[in-house]
């Protein structure tokens, strides 16, 4: 199979999404009815290409929703912020969407001249929208790179206030009776939004309470054999008859971007590659991966990956020696975000030997890594 069937660095391409089926049927719920989704997920578990594919055609078709009902604007979040740049990007993305209706394209112009850009303004347009029996469709990827994390706060950056008013303006969007009718947003991060973002002031309204949240997890073992092991499927992985398929997949831990990576580095190898090979090539090409699942982490979740290091290596770890005294104790006393974890993909229990493994043998690599050098 050629090289070209994979997108090991790129969204996967809406007409070849595979899998996601009742994440879909729910984000399609809430668009149909103008609710709210954030859909959350590690880095590498499809969320862009998700997003893609709700903005096509393809997603609407599939659903029978009328694709031209919807002014679609989608914009990634990474960069620097502030909200008037954000509504500034959004109304010029808006107005390429409306091309054709002057008397719109007018109005949004209107408001882009504005020095200041606030939610009323974007309330007039939400009302224009809807004279014309369409609605806004906002999709926002990579939405952590607007809210931050609770740590970015602490230190005072970006000014929490500015961001809350923010926040709740765009809630306030949502929830208003009659603007609310025509706007639905998507948006995609690396952690439940809530818990992202600024604390919310006592006696405050919490700005996130009127999204569903959509989990996105590792492919199951059934999705992973028939989207990737099916002959006849988008993204056939050939592995070369002396290879073991259960050695590749204890790398992969059912992540997409992963198998798409797998799939690529087996449809430019030779026949005869070995094990050996593919996992320095694998390792290569992944660990930039590995590293952002880490970064996205809390420093709890670190802790306790490491934890699991010592426990799985006996106390012995990179040649030193760790106590491995009370850490069933510890578990026991964090089994939630333990269990976070594993939601996240990154590790499993197994209840055969009572202990906590990896989902990839890879990230368990990077974490034994971190015990001596750090993560750059």
């Amino acid at each position: 199979m050629s090289s070209n069937q994979f997108f090991p660095n790129k969204p996967v391409p809406p007409q070849k999404l595979v899998g996601r089926k009742s994440e879909i049927s729910i984000i399609f719920d809430q668009i149909n009815n103008r609710g709210h989704v954030a859909i959350h997920g590690s880095s590498g578990m499809g969320k862009s290409s998700l997003l893609q594919y709700i903005k096509s055609r393809h997603f609407w078709d599939d659903k029978g929703l009328n694709f031209s009902e919807a002014l679609i604007v989608y914009h990634n979040c990474e960069g620097l912020f502030t909200p008037n740049s954000f509504w500034q990007e959004i109304l010029q993305e808006l107005k390429n969407e409306a091309e054709g209706d002057t008397d719109l394209e007018g109005k949004i112009d209107d408001v882009l001249k504005l020095e200041t850009i606030e939610i009323r303004d974007i309330r007039r347009i939400l009302k224009q929208i809807g004279k014309r029996d369409k609605f806004l469709l906002l999709l926002l990827d990579d939405y952590h790179g607007i809210l931050r994390t609770r740590e970015d706060y602490n230190k005072g950056e970006p000014k929490s206030t500015e961001m809350e008013a923010f926040l709740s303006g765009l809630r306030n969007l949502a929830v208003h009776n009659t603007e609310g009718q025509y706007f639905s947003t998507v948006v995609a991060a690396f952690q439940k939004v809530d818990e992202l973002g600024p604390e919310i002031p006592r006696g405050g309204s919490p700005w996130y309470n009127h999204y569903l949240y959509v989990d996105l997890k590792p492919f199951s073992q059934e999705d992973i054999d028939n989207y990737f092991f099916n002959p006849d499927g988008h993204f056939f992985i050939s592995i070369p008859d002396n290879i073991q398929k259960e050695k590749v997949l204890e790398m992969t831990g059912g992540y997409p971007i992963l198998l798409q990576r797998a799939g690529y580095i087996f449809s430019q190898s030779d026949r005869d590659i070995d094990i050996n090979t593919f996992k320095a090539e694998f390792k290569n090409q992944t660990e930039y991966i590995f590293k952002d699942i880490w970064r996205e982490l809390t420093v709890d979740e670190q802790q306790l990956l490491q934890l699991i290091v010592i426990d799985n290596f006996n106390g012995e770890v990179r040649g030193k020696r760790y106590s491995v005294y009370d850490i069933d104790k510890v578990f026991r006393g964090n089994r939630s975000k333990l269990t976070a974890l594993e939601q996240k993909g990154i590790i499993y229990n197994d209840p055969e030997q009572n202990k906590y493994n990896f989902s990839s043998s890879l990230m368990q690599d990077l974490v034994v890594k971190e015990f001596g050098e750090g993560i750059s």
